[in-house]
């Protein structure tokens, strides 16, 4: 991948997290790269391949971010595992600029790019899912779970993160901390015997 469109997409980032979709112009990103608009045309056709670009670089970072802790804390009692993977997890979408564009892309996806972005998701829930089959095997095996079905675990883990990722855009370090841990309480009585 070239400087160029490296910092290009970085300025996207930047600018698609503080401004939107609609309130960001190929223009201002080419002035900010330092290239004339033109040339960005010679990396991608349009705001949309930028946008999609940047969406897909964060979706694949955020789940990268869940399956590394998932290998780096294998040896650990399932509990452990899925507590690191929330607060690896979380940590990621607490770095400003990439957790802003995540939250816009999930939630509110520019129109014409709401198919691919759907799409985007559930692929990456795709690969979140293998992480949790993992898990609710190991926490089956280990005879720490009730006897619910993947389905049950999986969806509870999804409002889980889900909340705290929501949660972590509006209250700062002390009082996110304080609702992970409440948060988390309330999940794991829920799955663990």
């Amino acid at each position: 991948m070239s400087k160029t469109r490296d910092k290009i997409i970085q300025a996207a980032l930047l600018s698609f997290a503080a401004r939107g979709y609609d309130g960001t112009t190929l223009a201002y990103i080419a002035a900010t790269v330092g290239i004339q608009k033109p040339s960005l045309y010679n990396h991608f056709s349009g705001k949309d391949e930028l946008y999609w670009t940047v969406a897909n670089k964060v979706m694949e970072e955020s789940t990268e971010v869940m399956m590394n802790s998932a290998n780096v804390h294998q040896d650990k009692a399932v509990e452990d595992r899925i507590y690191f993977i929330l607060t690896d997890s979380t940590n990621f979408i607490r770095q400003k600029h990439k957790g802003v564009m995540y939250k816009r892309f999930m939630l509110f996806p520019p129109e014409s790019l709401r198919e691919d972005l759907r799409n985007l998701g559930q692929s990456g829930d795709g690969k979140i899912d293998q992480i949790l089959m993992d898990l609710y095997e190991q926490g089956r095996s280990e005879g720490v779970f009730h006897e619910d079905s993947f389905s049950v675990f999986r969806a509870g883990f999804y409002i889980l993160m889900d909340g705290l990722f929501t949660e972590s855009f509006y209250y700062h370090e002390e009082d996110f901390q304080e609702r992970f841990e409440g948060a988390w309480i309330v999940f794991w009585r829920g799955v663990s015997k």
